[in-house]
């Protein structure tokens, strides 16, 4: 990764990967610094939103994380977005919050539109709800979830549930082993 960033620093792209790849490996301090960088470069940039605001939820700085998701989430409603801010709003104790956004995902999947498991997962992760992480996750293996998809948006969250056997052994079978 070092390689890109000196090849094209002025890359939002390179600088959200790079984000991306520290908030997979828990080093938040560095994820928020690249997404920023990102965003310096392209202000408004969705792929550097997100990765940004999971790094400040995960250094504790929830509000700038919820206003950093907030803004991404104008920018896309996708349910893994909407998926995202509710975790942070989870985090930070905003609980009306997180259920609301909780309430818009199935009412969007009754009305038809596909929302993937992994999008309440993360609301229930940041809600620390074990009981429907384990339901969450058992939908994310029937769905074939890419293992990136976890680690990427939460497995840095998920780690403290993994002393929560089921939940343990549904990661091992998502993350293939």
């Amino acid at each position: 990764m070092k390689l890109a960033l000196q090849l094209d620093p002025l890359s939002p792209f390179i600088h959200s990967l790079a984000s991306a790849t520290h908030t997979v490996l828990g080093r938040f301090t560095e994820a928020e610094r690249e997404a920023q960088q990102a965003l310096e470069i392209h202000p408004d940039y969705l792929l550097a939103l997100w990765p940004r605001g999971l790094a400040l939820s995960g250094l504790e700085h929830h509000e700038e994380a919820i206003a950093m998701l907030e803004r991404g989430v104008t920018f896309s409603r996708a349910p893994i977005y909407v998926g995202l801010l509710g975790m942070a709003y989870a985090r930070a104790g905003r609980l009306d919050d997180a259920n609301r956004l909780l309430n818009e995902l199935a009412d969007r999947a009754s009305r038809g539109e596909f929302v993937p498991a992994f999008a309440s997962l993360f609301i229930y992760v940041g809600l620390g709800d074990v009981p429907r992480v384990r339901g969450s996750l058992a939908n994310a293996l029937e769905e074939s979830v890419p293992p990136l998809t976890l680690k990427l948006f939460c497995g840095q969250f998920l780690q403290p549930l993994r002393s929560d056997p089921e939940i343990n052994r549904m990661l091992l079978e998502l993350y293939g082993g």
